[in-house]
């Protein structure tokens, strides 16, 4: 259908558009890039990107204004923004500030943000954030130039997604990619899949286009989709199959209205089930993930992303109304995980609105729903002439990406932000309805001054591991100090860590780094252990901080590394790390009264107690044993895994004289000590009584199925052919002891215990073979073997 005269642009807008086709290209080539350098999650990246953009604000600022109502909102937005620059006493104090201030002793800063500089260079990206909106929405493109932008854009992610499609079957991955499951772009899977979703929606938009313009070329979008889609599934996000389908079925749905018809809504309903068909055949354990019920992963992780949201909630509601300030999520969170506690830092909320509402508060929230709903508003009418098949797809693909924002931080990553707003705006209604403005340039390219000497400074910063004030400098003061600690330099670890704390005083690695380096130089002990305390009171959660502060300890100060430790063990997670293993390795090489006093921490603790004993000396080992005795004397303490624990490590000491006493005290004990039985009864050459126990007690080994019974003579030819055969040398053996032969069983068992690489399995054959032939003694002792190889392997 060929749009009416009426709806056509007017040659004014035709002449504002010209020469913008170069930007129609630029801009989504830009956010390729940014999803290209690892999702531009890291300074060097984001360096390059913020400069790419600065370099077009230069050359190209934009030239019209969004009007009074959306001007007013981003003002204000950055306001608030700013807002955290005012001085802290104008608001009321939370307790963590007062708590460092005066517990602590430290000297925050005046501002409301506790570290300015940290709130500095977010404050930077959030005003190229919002360039970047003005100049997508304010840009006047002629509807050729938007389809092409919309096709720039879809086939570049399409390329991207393809690349990690090679990559992944490949094995590898780009040296600026660290994805856990080695698949995407990003860190996270979560911004992987938001980003080839709403991207799918666009690809489908250009395929309805070009379909309905009669070009083959949507032939290449359906490939196109098809690249796409199977990226999706190896990115194993749920987030990105939902907004795949949610974003099909309100493509589908416009269709079957626009069409509406029988034929119509079966076309749909039909594409509708063709892609769950295919998501269900080919989505795998990507789809698996859909599993919601009780005990399932998917279960699991919506509760602790509630848990998360449940602690956000608390911080916002203890911090002034202006926020935290932008870049203090992480350092403060960590004192108000309390549902959510859990081994691992949170180092954002999983949720985009309550990151923005816990540094900039709960206003900021209400500024962006008036401002983004002001925006969707300009996407209307979708009218025929308009591209309106390529800005519905779009605006879809926008809105999913702010919904996505309330349980994942897409919108706090440059690499999904550019793409999600670049397709808001695409949907924009063009020509646009805006005045220019003579200011609009002269700002925005200001902007772009600014923006260009901090994407510089990044950058060298990054390369150069220049001291610059920031998230940059800090990693590369964090850096500075653990090398020169190593290298015992530890006045120049203390004075980088200063000058590091001058920037982000809320950082525990640096107090934690400074007092390893003040022991190193012998320091007063309450320097010491005030830096401690501090990077304690910041990290509450994490138990491999008070470990390792009790290894600095050791030697020098043990009743401060016994206080550490005890502060590591009751964190969580200590004990599924075996940290409490390590701690005896360290001390009873480093220090003898630090291991004494670990045998105290396993005092009414049965899972530390056997630890305990796993390491023990002889003489401790029946010190402690005879006191847990004495005080728990029927080990009512101990499950029953952990009383065949205990048995076992008391069988293999001498004398076995009082675990013989006890467990004729104690009959039920016998299914657990019988190894150290049999040993009792062996030392005294009572292989009779010993080889009766283990007939009685020991597990048979697990053995190979019985294969279809041969003649004897078959199976020795086979055996003389084969000699490495363990299953026909089995089934020799069986047969030859059912025969009643069992000197010729007791060689063929002897032929495999010869062989190394044979299963420890033959060692029990030969045994059995023994007693059958009445020699107890060879029995035993090849039982022992077999067990030893067992326990062994």
């Amino acid at each position: 259908m060929q749009p009416s005269p009426s709806s056509l642009p007017s040659k004014a807008a035709v002449s504002g558009a010209s020469g913008a086709v170069w930007v129609a290209i630029a801009l989504p080539l830009l956010v390729f890039l940014a999803a290209f350098l690892g999702g531009a999650t890291q300074r060097w990246s984001e360096a390059i990107v913020l400069g790419s953009f600065a370099l077009l604000l230069l050359a190209r600022p934009p030239r019209r204004s969004l009007g009074p109502a959306l001007n007013v909102t981003a003002l204000l937005f950055l306001a608030l923004a700013a807002a955290a620059f005012l001085p802290a006493d104008w608001f009321t104090l939370p307790a963590w500030r007062v708590a460092m201030t005066k517990d602590f002793g430290v000297q925050l800063p005046a501002t409301v943000s506790a570290q300015p500089w940290m709130t500095a260079e977010s404050f930077l990206l959030l005003l190229a954030g919002l360039s970047w909106i003005y100049y997508l929405t304010t840009l006047e493109l002629h509807l050729r130039d938007v389809r092409l932008a919309a096709r720039v854009f879809s086939g570049s992610m399409i390329a991207l997604a393809a690349l990690c499609v090679y990559l992944r079957f490949r094995h590898s991955a780009l040296p600026f990619w660290h994805n856990e499951l080695g698949f995407g772009p990003f860190p996270n899977r979560n911004q992987t899949g938001d980003l080839f979703g709403i991207s799918t929606l666009l690809v489908l938009g250009c395929m309805q286009d070009d379909f309905r313009r009669g070009h083959k070329r949507w032939i290449v979008w359906l490939l196109g989709l098809g690249i796409l889609i199977a990226a999706l599934i190896f990115a194993f996000s749920r987030a990105g199959i939902l907004i795949l389908v949610i974003g099909v079925a309100a493509w589908l749905v416009r269709f079957a209205f626009r069409k509406w018809s029988g034929a119509g809504v079966a076309i749909s309903a039909s594409v509708l089930l063709l892609l769950f068909a295919g998501l269900l055949i080919f989505g795998g354990k990507t789809i698996e993930r859909f599993d919601l019920r009780l005990g399932s992963e998917g279960a699991v992780t919506a509760g602790y992303r509630l848990l998360i949201f449940r602690d956000a909630w608390a911080m916002i509601k203890s911090s002034p109304w202006v926020g935290l300030g932008l870049g203090n999520f992480e350092s403060v969170f960590a004192l108000f995980r309390d549902a959510s506690s859990g081994v691992t830092r949170s180092l954002h909320p999983e949720s985009d609105w309550f990151w923005v509402g816990a540094e900039m508060g709960p206003v900021s929230l209400l500024l962006i729903l008036v401002g983004g709903g002001l925006l969707v508003r300009r996407s209307f009418p979708l009218k025929e002439g308009t591209n309106q098949r390529l800005r519905y797809t779009a605006l879809v693909g926008a809105l999913l990406f702010a919904l996505h924002g309330f349980v994942d931080v897409s919108g706090h990553r440059v690499g999904s932000f550019l793409a999600g707003t670049f397709l808001l705006g695409l949907a924009q209604f063009r020509p646009l309805p805006l005045k220019p403005s003579r200011v609009a340039p002269i700002l925005f390219r200001v902007v772009g001054l600014l923006l260009v000497v901090v994407s510089v400074a990044w950058f060298f910063s990054w390369r150069r591991a220049l001291p610059l004030p920031g998230r940059i400098g800090l990693e590369n003061a964090r850096h500075g100090a653990v090398v020169s600690n190593r290298g015992h330099r530890f006045k120049e670890a203390i004075a980088l860590t200063d000058q590091a704390l001058t920037w982000a005083p809320l950082d525990w690695q640096l107090y934690f780094l400074r007092a390893s380096a003040r022991i190193g130089l012998h320091e007063p002990v309450p320097d010491v252990l005030a830096d401690f305390r501090r990077a304690r009171f910041l990290e509450p959660s994490a138990y491999q901080l008070p470990f390792e502060e009790g290894k600095a300890w050791l030697g020098w100060q043990p009743t401060l590394a016994i206080t550490a430790w005890r502060n590591a063990l009751q964190r969580r997670g200590a004990d599924e790390a075996g940290i409490y293993t390590l701690m005896l390795a360290e001390a009873a090489s480093r220090d003898a009264k630090v291991h004494d006093a670990l045998r105290d921490f396993a005092l009414n603790r049965p899972d530390l107690m056997i630890k305990y004993l796993e390491v023990a000396t002889a003489s401790q080992f029946e010190t402690v044993l005879r006191d847990l005795r004495a005080r728990d004397p029927a080990l009512a303490e101990f499950t029953s895994a952990q009383r065949m624990r205990l048995f076992a490590l008391w069988s293999r000491r001498e004398p076995l004289d009082e675990l013989v006493q006890a467990v004729e005290a104690h009959p039920e004990w016998r299914e657990f000590a019988w190894p150290g039985l049999a040993r009792y009864h062996a030392g005294r050459g009572e292989f009779a009584a010993a080889w009766e126990i283990v007939r009685q007690n020991a597990p048979a080994p697990l053995l190979p199925q019985a294969a279809p019974a041969e003649p004897i003579p078959q199976l020795e030819h086979n055996l003389y052919s084969s000699p490495g055969d363990f299953a026909v040398g089995y089934a020799l053996y069986q047969a030859q002891m059912a025969a009643g032969q069992a000197d010729d069983a007791l060689a063929t068992a002897r032929h495999f215990t010869a062989q190394p690489e044979a299963p420890a399995y033959f060692q029990y054959l030969q045994a059995q073979a023994w007693a059958a032939k009445g020699d107890l003694e060879r029995a035993w002792r090849s039982w022992q073997e077999y067990d030893s190889r067992r326990t062994n392997r």
